[in-house]
């Protein structure tokens, strides 16, 4: 029983208490009458143990995955110096947005800061959705182009602009 159990992965230490263990439960049984082969009976509970055993072994307390996540949250988080450099490049883009034209600038805000849909953008802009579309499109454009650049620059002015601008109702 000793050898079979550690040919089947029990650690020498446990040999013993995986046998006085299935000693245990067979001498809990209240009528052995059942049981046809002892030998092959007794293996079975003792692989049962073993199995058990290393089952056991596999579980994590909680606490210790609680402090292996709490690890791994404290790794995810930024250095100081990624941090910083966020920082930095948030303002360079809301100095590229600044500097926009109003139409452009009233646009993005909406949509991407504030988080409105396009079609509630040209509700409250008062201009169509198509206006929306375009002038997100170009205004993000220009911020990008700033962004590679250096320095903020205000996209090409042409009388497809036009529209968007005098809908905007006064902003």
């Amino acid at each position: 029983m000793r050898a079979w159990l550690r040919r089947a992965g029990a650690q020498p230490s446990d040999v013993d208490d995986i046998i006085q263990q299935a000693y245990c439960k067979l001498s809990e049984l209240g009528s052995v009458q059942h049981i046809r082969d002892g030998r092959a009976y007794f293996f079975t509970v003792a692989r049962s143990m073993l199995l058990q055993r290393i089952r056991h072994e596999r579980v994590v307390p909680i606490q210790a995955a609680s402090d292996m996540i709490a690890e791994d949250a404290a790794d995810h988080a930024p250095s100081p110096e990624q941090t910083v450099a966020a920082r930095h490049d948030l303002r360079r883009v809301l100095q590229a947005i600044a500097t926009l034209p109003r139409h452009y600038r009233d646009t993005i805000e909406l949509r991407r800061i504030e988080g409105l849909s396009q079609k509630e953008t040209a509700r409250r802009l008062g201009v169509s959705e198509k206006v929306v579309e375009n002038n997100l499109a170009r205004g993000l454009r220009a911020v990008l182009r700033a962004m590679e650049d250096g320095q903020p620059e205000s996209p090409p002015q042409d009388e497809n602009d036009a529209v968007g601008h005098e809908n905007v109702g006064g902003r």
